[in-house]
């Protein structure tokens, strides 16, 4: 069994206030023979922005900010129980790489903080669903611990519930300058699935093949988080 997700909920972070590029590749073979390889790049202005808030500030070490912030990612997914050989690595100067071995992918989400009981990925046998909406968003914060950090949860949508599009965007502007609005505007998160039998039926998205789909939403839609960001697909 073999699917290609694009920038999943894991990495959705690494996309907020700036523009940036997210590939990950996850294949679940039959008899947990399951590999992950992503590819990720950020923008300066990500950075620029980064930096400017204290709390991210990285004062007790000679590490960049963003060097940092993936090194915990990697130490994250390295004490996984249901993860091994994990490998990430600096390919630029804002960019990434890296891969793991993982046995169970909704074990992975538990494991990384997102409860028992956790409701944002459900894999069947012939199905998988994913599910973010306000009710849920507590089990993702775990998974990306900076959506905790007060500086961050200002642009989130725990701060932002009920707030219009136009007046985020207007906020955003006043907040972080010119160059704000429009990486926010440019960056968008694509899920792309590749089943092993065809497609019977799906929700959201659009059917790309016989065996292929995708799903993808824009970055503003999960800063508001105004309505569920939801997709099922069955084969």
């Amino acid at each position: 069994m073999k699917y290609i997700i694009r920038s999943m909920a894991l990495l959705v972070a690494l996309s907020v206030l700036a523009s940036c590029t997210i590939t990950q590749q996850l294949n679940i073979g039959q008899q947990q023979n399951n590999k992950a390889f992503f590819d990720f790049s950020v923008e300066d202005f990500f950075i620029a922005v980064l930096e400017d808030f204290s709390d991210f500030s990285a004062s007790d070490t000679d590490q960049d900010l963003m060097d940092k912030a993936i090194d915990e990612f990697r130490l994250s997914l390295a004490r996984s129980s249901s993860t091994g050989a994990v490998s990430l690595t600096k390919s630029g100067k804002n960019a990434w790489s890296g891969s793991f071995s993982f046995t169970d992918l909704q074990r992975l989400f538990v494991d990384l903080g997102a409860g028992p009981k956790q409701s944002l990925l459900t894999l069947g046998e012939n199905s998988m669903t994913f599910n973010l909406s306000m009710d849920n968003y507590a089990q993702l914060v775990p998974l990306i611990p900076f959506l905790a950090d007060p500086n961050f949860e200002a642009f989130g949508p725990l701060y932002n519930q009920g707030l219009s599009e136009d007046d985020y965007l207007e906020m955003i502007s006043f907040m972080l300058g010119d160059e704000g609005v429009p990486a926010i505007e440019a960056s968008t998160i694509t899920l792309k699935i590749e089943t092993p039998r065809p497609i019977k039926r799906f929700t959201a998205g659009s059917q790309t093949g016989e065996r292929s789909y995708e799903f993808s939403f824009r970055l503003i839609d999960f800063l508001l988080l105004d309505k569920p960001i939801a997709f099922s697909v069955n084969w």
